[in-house]
């Protein structure tokens, strides 16, 4: 039984194995590398989360969108979001974009064909993307209650973050790393996404989300009262989880105040926007400049489009990206004529997000690279290594042990007749992101001056050595008059060299227990 329990580990280890070598995709995230998608369609958020009424007259009547909505009258409405998934994916922790429309929050829906797009797109690449609904109705004729249909938007984009956290604590369906929820939209979508990585504390909440006044009744002549908003994350389900995302992208969006960006610790962003555009400023005033002198009465307040939050970016040493155009209007994204996305928008999303947020930290390579004949065997070891998985590739030489995806070190005997001897090591992040490799190359000698050029006393660090290797058994060892430091060799450490040479006032330090045997040799 015990032999039959340990076959069975070892498969299922093997399988592990197996199934994480098969991760290892120098794509993933900044390019296409699946060519079809799941979509799983209608899934429920948000429950009976109240919406206005609409509020009559003119324009409601001819337009039919909820541009006069009574903010003391309420429906209530469930909100749903279609998610999309990279078709045959086996990674159990994946990024998700949460994807917000536009429309004025008075109009548009989860389908709008360019957010399509862009959710699909981006589950080609690997991350799971979800098109949410939020609600819609704004007062477009009074700019304190207009803040309100904002508030609103962004209550319901925190709630669709909060889906995904409560999903990743508990079943993960979706697979999904609750740390990288990234949202983004455009036009009012950008609006919520933006407010959802800036407007982030009850203080900074415009005062007529709280309880607030409207006129109302014949002719107006009456008061009646706009109940409390609630806080960020009193609306919507799953209430114990935080609704801030990790990161954002904007289409053409805006803050409602620039100084809602406080710190260099604020969610990165990437922003798309053309001066061009007459429906959200590119530097600041108010929406809908285009169409606002055809509506009487219009009053909005003014906001501050990209190139004023790229300034308050500047100001606070935000990482930021931003790309400005001039002749793409408010669709900054959209290639009408062709129904299509222009071809730079995906690329910059997804590399924007692969290099700020997922790609490894540079990692650096430690071990031997200068090797005597008969220490053919090398141990090399990722420096703070901070990566969960690594793939390990030898040229000129073969591991001892194969090592796992997990392993940090990995033991190599090198091939002393081979032409070339290297070592790569690449780090991959916990969802599956390649980093940056690191090669280095080895060199066999019967017989090499190996230099001490410390800063500090340790014996074991590559970096204190000319070769950048340990002194070994072929290693004439040298401690020059001008070093800084004079080395020790730690406790219980046996070293043996062919010679050592050190120079005026300079010394090797022996630890308790440790030996310095030096023992030359014939070539």
């Amino acid at each position: 039984m015990k032999k039959a329990i340990q076959f069975l580990v070892f498969i299922i280890v093997l399988a592990s194995v197996q199934e994480s070598q098969a991760q290892f995709n120098a794509h993933r995230y900044y390019q296409q590398i699946f060519q079809n998608v799941t979509e799983t369609t209608n899934v429920l958020f948000s429950n009976n989360v109240p919406v206005p009424q609409p509020g009559g007259g003119f324009y409601e009547t001819v337009t039919g969108y909820p541009v006069n909505v009574n903010e003391y009258a309420f429906n209530y409405q469930n909100l749903y979001m279609n998610i999309f998934q990279p078709q045959g994916d086996t990674i159990t922790k994946r990024p998700v974009v949460i994807i917000c429309f536009g429309g004025g929050f008075v109009a548009g829906s989860k389908d709008h064909w360019s957010m399509r797009l862009i959710a699909i797109d981006l589950a080609k690449r690997g991350y799971v993307a979800a098109l949410i609904d939020y609600r819609l109705g704004m007062n477009l004729f009074d700019e304190d209650l207009s803040k309100r249909a904002v508030y609103r938007g962004i209550q319901d984009g925190r709630s669709a973050v909060r889906f995904f956290k409560a999903d990743a604590a508990g079943s993960n369906i979706y697979k999904i790393d609750p740390e990288h929820i990234y949202i983004g939209g455009h036009s009012a979508g950008a609006f919520v996404a933006l407010h959802n990585a800036y407007l982030d504390t009850e203080t900074e909440r415009p005062l007529s989300t709280y309880a607030w006044t409207q006129s109302c009744g014949f002719l107006g002549l009456s008061t009646c009262n706009c109940p409390d908003q609630l806080c960020l994350d009193c609306v919507g389900n799953n209430q114990s989880f935080s609704g801030h995302a990790t990161a954002v992208f904007s289409l053409a969006g805006a803050l409602g105040s620039a100084q809602y960006m406080e710190s260099s610790g604020d969610p990165k962003m990437v922003m798309f926007h053309s001066t061009d555009d007459g429906t959200v400023p590119y530097t600041y005033g108010e929406p809908f400049q285009d169409i606002s002198p055809y509506i009487v009465g219009s009053d909005l307040p003014v906001v501050y489009g990209s190139d004023s939050l790229a300034s308050e970016g500047d100001l606070i040493n935000l990482d930021y990206t931003f790309y400005s155009y001039t002749n793409r209007g408010h669709g900054v994204h959209e290639d009408e004529p062709n129904n299509a996305l222009y071809s730079d928008i995906m690329p910059k999303i997804s590399i924007f997000f692969y290099s700020e947020l997922l790609k490894p930290v540079p990692h650096t390579l430690e071990g031997n690279l200068q090797i005597c004949p008969a220490n053919s065997t090398q141990v090399y070891s990722v420096t703070d290594s901070i990566a969960p998985y690594y793939q390990w590739i030898v040229e000129g030489g073969s591991f001892t042990t194969a090592p796992n995806v997990q392993d940090a070190h990995a033991s190599v005997q090198w091939d002393v007749n081979a032409a070339i001897q290297k070592l790569t090591v690449v780090p991959y992040s916990r969802q599956w992101t390649r980093g940056d490799s690191i090669t280095i190359q080895v060199n066999v000698s019967a017989t090499a001056t190996n230099t001490w050029q410390g800063t500090d006393t340790n014996w074991k660090k590559y970096q204190n050595w000319s070769l950048n290797a340990l002194p070994q058994y072929c290693h004439d060892v040298v401690v020059p008059e001008e070093a800084v430091g004079d080395p020790i060799l730690p406790t219980g450490t046996q070293c043996i060299v062919k010679s050592v040479t050190a120079y005026t006032n300079k010394f090797i330090t022996l630890s308790t227990g440790s030996e310095l045997i030096i023992q030359p040799f014939s070539q």
